[in-house]
């Protein structure tokens, strides 16, 4: 029920403020409430500091001001409306974080229950300075100014309606503020200019258009938010279904250079993995079956691969492909590929004597080479694609395994390039591989 509730409230203020349900959640209720938070703390030390200010020139200029400036009552004034604001800021820090619980109206309503307070308040700073400054003269004091200030503080509530409101708010109450000091002025001890009461008014418009202003700034920082959210929504999306077929890198790739993968020719180490006598294995069991043995098999494989800085590119029926280089390139791929593929070997051995997997051989093939990557395929159907010599050469060592008997064949472009430890190879001089022209050396290494 409370969930229910929240969901409701939630709906209707993100309609209210015009953003997307889709890119938002109760966060962006706390926002809205860390935001109210700190615009009391802005407005109190913005008024704090001008009317410190204020009781400062009071003091210096206490001479000047006599026959126009009760400093005391000032003082007083200044100093009470310093305790009140700071009161409010503790107050609201409070109250604000129950408003969500009285349901959207009443949220929205206090939101502007709210922006009338802090608008009122320099209003009732001029009013009661009147009786101690004569005449207009408390229209020209810098609190006037604050009317702008909080105008402007309204757009940390990312909603046009409250901007526009505190710019209408602001104008309405100067232009009476202005019309009642008017009416109490010695109008003929006035310069002509200081009792043309179009020159307030004309100030007053001001704050309307700031508030107006003030909205459009609003409208246009939402547009850009949703944009940003939506942007990463979709990104977000795009990674979680794709990266569920290739790696995350290879998905940041192609995100990071859309709309069109550019072609580039990299040097690398690629893997071809394929699993022994596979068709015979499944040439009795259910498709439920098979699937479950693939994954008991390439879950851990594709981890050490990961592990390794790899990045598996293809999974077909009964093996995988993968890169170390690419897209990201590192110190030494080659070493990296090598130890993925010894530590495969030791893993899946554990696995056939621990009896976790029905008795699985593979065979490996690495080598390494200039490749190309790229997006290939038709218009409406493209693949993250990885192509060259390097990568025939991988797939036909890979196949040799059977014709050597062995799990872990390398090329001599990889043996250059890694370290054994220990490890002694078998040296195959002169291999012929299928569709090459030039025999190559191979390192049988398990």
């Amino acid at each position: 029920m409370v969930s229910a509730y929240k969901d409701l409230l939630l709906n209707k203020l993100l309609d209210h403020l015009g953003v997307d349900r889709k890119i938002s959640d109760e966060k962006l209720i706390q926002e809205l409430v860390n935001s109210e938070k700190l615009r009391a703390k802005i407005l109190a030390f913005v008024l704090t500091i001008m009317l410190i200010v204020i009781i400062i020139i009071g003091i210096v200029y206490s001479e000047e001001f006599k026959p126009t400036y009760n400093s005391t009552f000032i003082f007083l004034i200044t100093a009470g409306m310093i305790v009140f604001l700071l009161l409010r800021t503790i107050i609201l820090n409070k109250v604000i974080k129950r408003w969500a619980k009285f349901g959207f109206a009443w949220f929205n309503f206090l939101r502007y229950v709210n922006i009338f307070l802090e608008i009122s308040i320099p209003t009732i700073v001029l009013y009661f300075y009147s009786f101690f400054i004569p005449s207009v003269y408390p229209l020209l004091t810098p609190i006037s100014s604050i009317y702008f200030i909080i105008i402007l503080l309204s757009t940390l509530e990312l909603d046009s309606h409250l901007s526009i409101f505190s710019g209408l708010t602001a104008a309405i109450e100067f232009t009476i503020l202005s019309l009642i000091l008017l009416n109490n002025s010695d109008i003929k001890n006035l310069s002509p200019v200081l009792s043309f009461f179009p020159m307030y008014l004309g100030k007053a418009v001001l704050f309307a258009l700031g508030g107006f202003i003030a909205a459009m700034i609003t409208n246009q920082v939402k547009k850009i938010l949703n944009r940003y959210f939506e942007t990463r929504e979709e990104r977000n999306k795009i990674e979680h279904i794709f990266g569920q077929m290739v790696s995350k890198e290879i998905v940041e790739d192609i995100l990071n250079n859309q709309p069109e993968i550019v072609s580039r020719i990299r040097y690398a180490c690629i893997m071809f993995l394929d699993i022994r006598n596979f068709s015979l294995f499944a040439e009795n069991k259910s498709p439920e079956e098979i699937i479950e043995y693939q994954n008991k098999v390439f879950a851990p494989l594709i981890e050490i691969v990961n592990k390794h800085k790899g990045i598996v590119t293809q999974i077909m029926g009964d093996g995988f492909m993968a890169i170390f280089g690419a897209p990201i390139e590192h110190e030494n791929d080659c070493q990296l590929a090598l130890n993925a593929a010894i530590e495969i070997h030791k893993t899946l051995k554990e696995k056939n004597e621990n009896g976790e997997i029905p008795q699985t051989k593979i065979g490996i093939g690495l080598n390494a080479g200039e490749i190309v990557t790229g997006n290939v395929g038709a218009e409406n159907r493209k693949q993250y694609s990885v192509t060259g010599r390097a990568v025939i050469v991988a797939a036909r060592l890979e196949q040799l395994n059977k014709e050597f008997n062995s799990e872990l064949l390398i090329s001599k472009e990889v043996y250059q390039r890694v370290h054994l430890d220990g490890l002694k190879p078998i040296r195959h001089f002169q291999v012929k591989i299928k569709g090459q022209a030039e025999p190559i050396e191979v390192y049988q290494i398990i």
